[in-house]
């Protein structure tokens, strides 16, 4: 009788466990959601990151970025919101944005670092979004302090 009391209260704490797993999972996959924009008169498809946890994941870890699309990352307060390109694969350009969704503060052709030297990138104003664009993306498209971006209705 105790080992069926033991083995049953095992296999609940197991399903406790998965179970929470697969809601935190769920939840995760929920809170990142696509969406477009039109910045600097191109078509951007952007990935939302809305969330403390998906903010701090952000692109890292990802091998490559398309070139027609960028992760959004959208706070619900203006501040001096900082990056670094830790567990980066590949280069970006980084553009901050005031709550009018105007560019303040631009860093370009970012490079991946290491845990050793990763310098964090802040801006010298207060931003509520942060654009990250493959490296070269300000240049190619002639970004500069004041371009605005709009989100599109899909």
């Amino acid at each position: 009788m105790k080992k069926l009391i033991v083995g049953s209260l095992l296999l609940l704490v197991a399903v406790g466990i998965l179970g929470y797993s697969w809601t935190q999972a769920q939840t995760q996959n929920q809170t990142r959601t696509n969406s477009h924009i039109i910045f600097g008169n191109v078509l951007l498809t952007v990935e939302i990151a809305n969330t403390p946890a998906a903010q701090q994941e952000g692109l890292s870890g990802r091998t490559s970025l398309a070139q027609d699309h960028g992760m959004l990352f959208v706070f619900d307060h203006e501040d001096y919101w900082g990056f670094w390109m830790i567990d980066m694969k590949f280069p970006l350009d980084i553009i901050w944005f005031n709550s009018s969704r105007q560019a303040v503060f631009i860093e370009q052709n970012l490079q991946p670092c290491t845990p050793q030297n990763c310098p964090v990138f802040t801006p010298d104003t207060k931003a509520m979004y942060v654009l990250e664009v493959n490296a070269g993306f300000v240049m190619a498209h002639q970004i500069g302090l004041g371009t605005t971006f709009t989100f599109l209705n899909t």
